[in-house]
């Protein structure tokens, strides 16, 4: 009978040992993996509720503006651009950079002077002067270099009036 437990029982008992082990490694291993997606699914659904907060929140203040692409060119202080006076805009300021001219078509539609715009890509600007009435739906910024305005050219942006 010592023989038999020696022999037969004691190698199955430790066979099975060792096999409950390699499953409990197993498991533990999955275990771990089902932890690190879970850890991840929190995460990204706690990144994707930001966005969302985010979106609503640009969505609120982009509901707010007027947004448009638009034609956007350069111009210099020179009176074949302007008129006799090119140092002073159409608002009575003069010209500085960060100026822009708008469209008459925008400027009826409240894209009036000292209203700041912003133009993707190239930054904040302020309205305060106005183009030529041939022009529609075109804003003009002011360079004030002929080589950057000719350099610069005629491009399409997206521009949104800004309520500040």
């Amino acid at each position: 009978m010592r023989i038999f437990l020696h022999f037969v029982c004691l190698p199955l008992m430790l066979g099975a040992l060792i096999w409950l082990g390699v499953v409990l490694a197993i498991k533990n291993n999955e275990i771990a993996e089902l932890q690190h997606e879970l850890s991840l699914a929190t995460f990204t659904a706690e990144a994707r509720k930001d966005l969302v907060e985010e979106a609503r929140v640009l969505q609120k203040v982009f509901g707010q503006m007027q947004v448009m692409r638009l034609t956007v060119t350069a111009y210099n202080a020179v009176p074949a651009q302007t008129d006799e006076d090119p140092d002073v805009t159409a608002s009575m300021r003069k010209v500085r950079p960060g100026t822009i001219a708008v469209s008459r078509d925008l400027f009826d539609r409240g894209w009036v002077f000292g209203r700041k715009v912003r133009i993707e890509g190239l930054g904040i600007y302020e309205i305060n002067d106005l183009m030529a009435a041939r022009h529609t739906k075109s804003i003009d910024i002011f360079l004030g270099d002929q080589n950057k305005a000719v350099e610069f050219g005629r491009r399409e942006y997206k521009v949104a009036l800004l309520s500040m």
